[in-house]
C-alpha cells in the first residue's frame, strides 16, 4: 500500500495558502525512501518536520527526476547527521569511525554495502548509482570531495566535542562548522533539482558567494538549537566572551542579519557579471533555498526539544 499523504498545503509556514501540485508525488517517493531502506521507524511522523515543503519552496521551479533525486540527497544527509547527533551519540571511536569509513568508500564506490551494514550505507549506494545516470562526472567528483569533507567534519565534531561536552573556541567553531554544516551539498542540490550546474564554482565571486550562503545555513540553524547542542555560533561566542547565552544568541543573530545583507550584495554581483547563464541561474537557486531554508528552520519540529523522538 502506498503511503498516504497528509492534506496540506505545500510549505505550510513557508508557503501558506498555496497548493504546489508537485507535493503528493514527491511526498509519496520520500516516504518510499525512507520506507525501502529502513531509514527511520516512523517517516509520516519524520516527513511531518517539514522537509518536503521546504524543498517545494526551495525549488519552485524544479521538476521531474532532479526535484526527486536532490529531495532524497536531502532527507539521506538530514537523516544521517541525525544519527552521528543522536544515534551515534553513546559509542565507542571506533563504531563511529568505522560508520563514516564505511559512508566514504561506498559514495567513492570502493566497496558496496554488506548485510549488517547501517540502512544510510545502503540507501547511498543506490543514491550515488542513481546520480551516476543524471550528473556529469565533474559535478559527481565535486560532489563526492564535499561529501567526504561533511562525513569526516561530523565524525570529528561528536568525537571531539560533542560526546565530551566539550564546547568549542570560536577558531575551533569557525574551522569545523562550515564542513559540518553541510551547506555546499545543499548548494550543489540547488544545481541538480534546477538543472543549473555551474560551470564557475571556482570563480573567486561565485566561491564568496557560497561561503556566505553556507555560513547563513550555519547561523540560522544554530539559532534554533536546543539546549543541549553546544557545538554552536551561540556557544562559542559565549564561552569566548564571556557572555550570557541572551546576550551572545543577540550577537549571532545580528551576524546571521548582516551576512543576509553580505549574501545579497554577492549575489546582485554574481548575476550582474559577465559569467555562464547556468551560474546566474545558480546565484537565483541559493537565493530561493536561503530563503526558504531560514523561514523554515526556527518553525520546524526538526528543532523541537520537547519530544523525545524529534530529531535534530
Amino acid at each position: 500500500m502506498p503511503p498516504s499523504v497528509p492534506s496540506r498545503t505545500a510549505g505550510g509556514g513557508l508557503m501558506a495558502g498555496v497548493m504546489d501540485s508537485r507535493h503528493t508525488e514527491l511526498y509519496v517517493s520520500a516516504a518510499t525512501f525512507l520506507t525501502q531502506y529502513g531509514l527511520h521507524p516512523d517517516p509520516a511522523a519524520y516527513l511531518a518536520h517539514g522537509y518536503v515543503d521546504l524543498c517545494l519552496a526551495g525549488w519552485p521551479t524544479a521538476s521531474g527526476g532532479e526535484l526527486d533525486l536532490a529531495t532524497r540527497w536531502a532527507l539521506w544527509t538530514w537523516l544521517v547527521d541525525d544519527a552521528f547527533d543522536r544515534e551515534l551519540l553513546g559509542e565507542s571511536r571506533q563504531a563511529v569511525g568505522e560508520f563514516a569509513l564505511s559512508l566514504v568508500l561506498v559514495a567513492g564506490g570502493s566497496v558496496r554495502p554488506g548485510p549488517g551494514d547501517h540502512p544510510a550505507v545502503h540507501a547511498l549506494a543506490d543514491l550515488v548509482a542513481d546520480t551516476r545516470v543524471m550528473m556529469p562526472v565533474q559535478w559527481r567528483q565535486r560532489y563526492l570531495t564535499h561529501l567526504e569533507e561533511w562525513v569526516h567534519a561530523a565524525c570529528g565534531k561528536l568525537l571531539d566535542f560533542v560526546q565530551s561536552h566539550r564546547t568549542p573556541t570560536l577558531r575551533q567553531y569557525l574551522t569545523i562548522r562550515p564542513a559540518d554544516g553541510g551547506m555546499l551539498l545543499a548548494a550543489m542540490w540547488c544545481e541538480l533539482a534546477e538543472r543549473c550546474v555551474t560551470p564557475d564554482w571556482n570563480d573567486a565571486l561565485v566561491q564568496s558567494l557560497l561561503r556566505s550562503f553556507s555560513m547563513i545555513g550555519c547561523l540560522a540553524n544554530d539559532l534554533a538549537a536546543d539546549d543541549t547542542d553546544t557545538f554552536t555560533a551561540v556557544d562559542a561566542l559565549s564561552s569566548a566572551q564571556g557572555l550570557r547565552a541572551t546576550q551572545a544568541h543577540e550577537h549571532v543573530r545580528a551576524l546571521l542579519d548582516a551576512e543576509e545583507r553580505r549574501f545579497w550584495w554577492l549575489c546582485s554581483a554574481v548575476r550582474d557579471d559577465e559569467l555562464d547563464h547556468a551560474t546566474h541561474r545558480f546565484a537565483r537557486a541559493l537565493d530561493r533555498f536561503g530563503h526558504a531554508l531560514t523561514t523554515w528552520t526556527p518553525t520546524s519540529a526538526r528543532y523541537a526539544p520537547t519530544a523525545p523522538q524529534a530529531q535534530r
